[in-house]
Order: C-alpha cells, then sequence, then structure tokens
C-alpha cells in the first residue's frame, strides 16, 4: 500500500500541536505523518479502539498542510464514512477536514487511555514465571520455548481470572 502515492490535508494548529505532542512524547525524533500511519496500523491491529471524548476544539487559525501516505487518507475516510453521523451530532462538524481534527484528536486520546490501561512489567517481575519454566522444561515433554511457555501460562491466568470475575459477579436473586 504504500506505494500507491501521497495525498494532503490542512490541519488546524490545535490538532497539528497535539499530534506533535504525542509524536514527542511516544515516537521521538519521528515525523508527524509516520506518526499517523504508526497510529492507524495500532488501531487496526486492534491495540486499542478509537472512542469519543467530550473534547471542543478551537479550529481557528490558518490550516497548516500536512502530506500523508494515501493508505491513511483512505483510511480516514473510510472512518468519515462510518462516524460522519455521530461526530455531526457529537461535535457539530460537517466537513471532512473538521472530521479528521477531531478524529485525529480522538485517537490521540484513545491511545492515551489505552497507555494508562495498560500494565507495565519489567523483566524482573517474571522472574517467578522463570523458575516454573525450568520446572517445566525439566519434566518430560516440556515446551520448548519461553516465549510459547509465558502465553500459555499467562493465558491460563487470565482465563482463572475472568471465570472468578464472573463467579463473583453472579447476581443471586
Amino acid at each position: 500500500m504504500p506505494g500507491k502515492g501521497y495525498s494532503t490535508f490542512g490541519m488546524k494548529p490545535v490538532v497539528t500541536t497535539r499530534l506533535q505532542e504525542a509524536t514527542d512524547k511516544s515516537y521521538p525524533g519521528m515525523f508527524l505523518p509516520s506518526t499517523l500511519i504508526i497510529i492507524m496500523n495500532e488501531i487496526k491491529r486492534g491495540y486499542y479502539s478509537v472512542e469519543s471524548h467530550k473534547i471542543k476544539l478551537d479550529l481557528s487559525g490558518r490550516y497548516n498542510t500536512i502530506t500523508i501516505r494515501s493508505d491513511v487518507k483512505e483510511w480516514l475516510v473510510e472512518n468519515h464514512e462510518k462516524l460522519g453521523e455521530e461526530y455531526e451530532k457529537m461535535y457539530n462538524v460537517k466537513c471532512f477536514t473538521k472530521f479528521v481534527s477531531y478524529f485525529i484528536v480522538n485517537m490521540l486520546e484513545s491511545k492515551s487511555d489505552a497507555q494508562n490501561h495498560s500494565i507495565s512489567l519489567k523483566e524482573s517481575d517474571f522472574s517467578w514465571l522463570q523458575e516454573k519454566f525450568k520446572k517445566q522444561k525439566k519434566s518430560i515433554g516440556g515446551i520448548s520455548s519461553f516465549e510459547r511457555f509465558a502465553d500459555i501460562y499467562i493465558n491460563d491466568l487470565l482465563e482463572k481470572i475472568k471465570a472468578a470475575r464472573k463467579i463473583l459477579t453472579l447476581n443471586f436473586n
């Protein structure tokens, strides 16, 4: 897809500033169009979804032109077709450019929300898991790689947590 070409669109200063701040925080040294590509791919892969936030943007000022890959522009157009009516009701935006402004800010807010709700673990936090792996490997028919073992073991833990949550939330009327 990247070979399809490029497209330009206007972006208001408030959106450019927020995108630059997000770029500086998450992708230091990256160009703004590259940040949009990365975020689009993260959303497409399901790392997080774009949620509507209660925001009011100051869309005054002159548009800055930004050049993006055509696949990013197509993705923005697809989202405009899907979410245009919702954004018109929620933010009173009727044109594509204003939609993109709100959509990009919502992307950035959603990414921030996702990062704030993620679990950050250090490698040392998994020393107990490495010990379990060593014991498993010693037994006959053990799993060969630590990554595979960790995936299976942590998936089992998450399934147990889900089951416990269902049991604890049963309504005994």
